[in-house]
């Protein structure tokens, strides 16, 4: 399948959950072989960053009496607890200039306000589906699919996370990119059947490499 033409203008990075507690070796909730993709996601905070391309970034933020922890019956162990090491993003990529959109439910025009802040949109969740884990995520997203052409995902964990993101863009129409040597998962096999899924409903992979070659040509 061919790529569409990709204007950095036009163009909109969606960087899912790339935490201390999911990336890093001893992290809460670790994956093995997670730390491979740390050289590509440096690459595409780069590449943000050189052609002014917009970024939003989900995050999970945890407190004590959330619902997906074990703790409270959930199916998760305790990870990127409020305030603790392991919540806070990869040094490959930390936002220069963060806005965080928290879990709970603003008013229109404080989102208005989020949506016109010339950094990065955080993303503050407590689930693992960002909609349901964020009351002002599908409203942003929503607005995000009208305003640009491209929107291209990466980050962790592909059968989980990721894969909520790819589907919370599809419900608004927007058909995304998915960085593919710039994700990892938990199971392989769920991976792989998450990404047939998407394929069927025309989600387009893409290698770093070729993500550059498009927005540098």
């Amino acid at each position: 399948m061919g790529f569409s033409e990709m204007r950095p203008e036009r163009t909109l990075f969606y960087d899912v959950d790339t935490q201390r507690d999911f990336v890093l070796p001893g992290g809460a909730l670790y994956v093995p072989g997670s730390e491979r993709i740390l050289p590509v996601l440096r690459r595409l905070t780069g590449l943000a960053r050189r052609r002014n391309i917009r970024r939003i970034c989900s995050t999970d933020r945890h407190f004590p009496g959330d619902r997906e922890l074990a703790r409270n019956g959930g199916p998760w162990p305790d990870h990127c607890m409020d305030g603790t090491p392991g919540q806070r993003k990869v040094d490959e990529t930390a936002a220069a200039d963060p806005r965080p959109l928290p879990a709970h439910e603003i008013p229109a025009a404080e989102l208005e306000s989020a949506l016109g802040h010339g950094g990065e949109l955080i993303i503050e969740k407590q689930d693992v589906d960002v909609v349901a884990g964020n009351a002002n995520a599908r409203a942003l997203l929503a607005r995000l699919a009208r305003d640009y052409d491209q929107v291209v995902i990466y980050g962790v964990y592909t059968d989980v996370c990721v894969d909520h993101a790819v589907n919370a863009l599809l419900e608004h129409g927007r058909i995304p990119y998915v960085v593919i040597d710039a994700i990892h998962e938990i199971h392989p096999a769920n991976a792989a059947a998450a990404r047939e899924r998407w394929n069927k409903r025309g989600v387009r992979t893409i290698t770093c490499g070729e993500l550059e070659e498009l927005l540098d040509s």
